[in-house]
């Protein structure tokens, strides 16, 4: 939760700690063994609070290329606008529709961040470790390069017969 009225006109920054199971993250095929953590600058003028976050964390799952356990680091970053006044439902709309910018009644006093640095996460996971510069990170095995050159020398041996027909 981020205490609106505890920020200082200007520059704040503030860090926090959470576990997946506080931001509800689950996936098929990571798993998050560390905790997860936000470092976020807020500049705040009056009632209006400008966010940027870094979010980090570890992810652990099975290698693509070698089926071994491994864990990754993961950078995610998010922003958002806080606007801390009166709107009318137009307004209300196109701030959701914009989605970066949250309108909020003037008596709020803290938002709750959660859902922000969840989204952030899920959005910068990869498909699969390790990421595909074409080495595997735990192994050092470059798979692909290794079932192209077994489908060459498939290939040579399938046009190898071809070349005994007699015309």
């Amino acid at each position: 939760m981020l205490a609106l009225d505890d920020l200082e006109e200007g520059h704040n920054v503030f860090a926090v700690e959470l576990s997946a199971e506080e931001l509800e993250l689950q996936d098929e095929f990571f798993t998050f063994p560390s905790m997860v953590k936000a470092t976020v600058e807020v500049r705040r003028s009056m009632d209006n609070f400008n966010l940027d976050g870094v979010v980090t964390c570890q992810i652990s799952g099975d290698c693509y290329r070698c089926l071994e356990q491994m864990e990754e680091g993961i950078e995610a970053r998010f922003r958002l606008a806080v606007q801390r006044r009166q709107a009318s439902p137009e307004d209300l709309a196109s701030a959701e529709d914009d989605g970066f910018i949250e309108i909020v009644d003037p008596g709020t006093r803290k938002i709750d961040l959660r859902d922000y640095i969840r989204e952030a996460l899920i959005l910068d996971l990869p498909m699969r470790i390790p990421t595909p510069d074409g080495h595997c990170p735990q192994c050092g095995d470059d798979r692909e390069a290794a079932l192209d050159k077994g489908k060459e020398e498939e290939a040579e041996t399938r046009w190898a017969a071809r070349g005994k027909l007699e015309f």
